[in-house]
């Protein structure tokens, strides 16, 4: 009984000791855990069959991350973000299985903007889902279009500009860190302008993937705010040095208008059409419909219908905002119903 008494002692005496610290650091710093758990039903159709599933991450990436800022004194700041997709449906992890796939950087900010390192999304992945109205998101044509290959960039910095004059400026540098090489490297740029209603953008982005070949993307955004409806259109190209037999080249658009129901509901309507510019019969064209209800600020109940045109060459399939949607053969009229529910904290 002494001993533990003893014990305790020493216990509490060492928390007490450490009082006076724990309130320094909860002055100085402001660590958030947070998160989404997005589900839903879908019945999609691929073109050669029917499949019912209930699918993860359809208009919400599920997640759980922390972030954190510490105060450095003279409106400079410390940060952090840590973010780990999965899914809801199997539990398992997302982005492959890396530890903390969707992002995860560290860097300065203040006055002068922000620079971070790590893994970001890129700037051409954050233009997209400017200008594709509710984002790259499951009833958006641009996310089944896009290269989901140049979303996120490992080895990576960004910066992010203040808004000055209405114009906001990103970059980012990422490196393949391949020996004596600039394969893997990745570059982009981008600048947006908001007046008002109206809001515009240009980005570009490079990334070396041989010794022979940049793949270039670009893409330019134009979004106006009716107050009863917001419109926007964006057109994305793609151009590489492969031969033609094995190049990517090609654009897409999409126009979108989202446009307030009540108070708590959204209705999307989005259409998008890809052009291939290599290859002949390679063209697609994409149109949904989808309606989201705010049940409070955290929670969401949505529904829509979602379909794809493929010409003989092309196999777009309906993606959602986490996952690749099902393999559709080419040629195929891929078509998807869902309702879901996504909850965040």
């Amino acid at each position: 009984m002494k001993t533990l008494k003893k014990g305790g002692l020493s216990l509490a005496a060492m928390a007490a000791a450490a009082l006076p610290l724990a309130g320094h650091a909860q002055n100085q710093t402001n660590v958030t855990l947070y998160g989404v758990v997005d589900m839903a039903v879908e019945s999609f159709q691929t073109g050669a069959g029917h499949i019912t599933r209930a699918e993860s991450g359809v208009v919400a990436g599920s997640r759980w991350g922390v972030r954190g800022t510490e105060d450095l004194g003279g409106g400079q700041r410390a940060l952090f973000v840590a973010e780990a997709g999965f899914n809801a449906d199997t539990g398992a992890a997302g982005q492959g299985g890396l530890g903390f796939g969707r992002q995860v950087f560290v860097g300065l900010g203040g006055g002068w903007g922000q620079l971070t390192a790590g893994r970001h999304y890129t700037t051409f992945h954050t233009s997209l889902a400017t200008y594709s109205l509710t984002g790259l998101i499951w009833g958006n044509a641009a996310n089944y279009f896009r290269d989901g290959s140049v979303l996120r960039a490992n080895n990576s910095l960004r910066y992010q500009s203040p808004e000055i004059a209405g114009f906001t400026v990103r970059g980012m540098q990422s490196w393949g860190e391949a020996a004596g090489s600039r394969v893997g490297d990745l570059y982009g740029f981008s600048v947006d302008y908001a007046a008002g209603p109206w809001t515009a953008g240009v980005s570009l982005m490079d990334r070396r993937t041989t010794d022979a070949n940049t793949d270039r993307y670009r893409v330019a955004g134009l979004a106006y705010d009716f107050k009863v409806a917001k419109a926007s259109l964006l057109v994305s190209t793609r151009r590489d040095d492969l031969p033609v037999a094995t190049s990517n080249d090609g654009r897409f658009y999409e126009a979108s208008v989202t446009v307030p129901v009540n108070p708590a509901g959204l209705l999307l309507l989005s259409y998008g059409a890809y052009s291939g510019q290599a290859r002949a019969q390679t063209d697609a064209k994409a149109l949904s419909l989808r309606y989201d209800y705010q049940l409070s600020k955290r929670t969401k109940l949505y529904a829509g219908v979602s379909r794809i045109q493929n010409q003989a060459g092309a196999a777009f399939t309906i993606n959602t905002a986490s996952n690749a949607g099902p393999v559709v053969a080419a040629g195929s009229r891929p078509s998807s119903v869902l309702a879901g529910v996504s909850h965040s904290f």
